[in-house]
């Protein structure tokens, strides 16, 4: 029995590995949290719901793959090599073309009904949190746009590009 369990004890340790040393995997999970929150206080029906839960797992899945894929050639190629640039910029964009899908469909689930219930109801307690929680998904979005701040300890992310 215990020995059945050590692969998802090890997934898991890997998944917090990774959020805790991934500033990127922790805004998308932040902003996952906001989509499912204004997906179900909207009342999508299960099958947006889902979608929106695909298009999240995907933009998850892809940061996972492309911390791997760093620490792989940042073990491996510890000086500059411009095949292991090249790896790592092939994982990004990977992760860079999830998440604008990602937004995509998030974009074409979420905005109608959002519209519709400002429209309806322009100053109701529904409509302010609508709109608090969609700030908020604006502002994560927005911070991880920002560069690093200088600073921070290079320890809790990959080792950078050398171009």
């Amino acid at each position: 029995m215990v020995d059945s369990l050590k692969p998802f004890r090890c997934a898991l340790d890997g998944i917090v590995d990774a959020i805790s040393t991934q500033r990127h995997l922790r805004i998308h999970g932040v902003v996952a949290g906001l989509v499912a929150l204004l997906g179900v206080l909207l009342g999508l029906p299960y099958t947006d719901l889902l979608l929106l839960l695909m298009a999240i797992a995907l933009v998850v899945i892809t940061e996972l793959l492309n911390t791997a894929v760093e620490l792989t050639v940042d073990l491996t190629s510890p000086v500059f090599h411009p095949i292991a640039r090249r790896a790592k910029d092939i994982a990004a964009g990977a992760v860079l073309i999830a998440a604008l899908a990602s937004a995509a469909v998030g974009i074409i689930i979420l905005a109608p009904p959002l519209f519709r219930a400002f429209v309806a109801s322009p100053l109701s307690a529904k409509s302010a949190m609508l709109a608090v929680i969609a700030i908020g998904l604006g502002a994560s979005i927005f911070t991880a746009l920002l560069p690093r701040r200088f600073g921070q300890d290079p320890s809790s992310e990959s080792v950078p590009r050398r171009r």
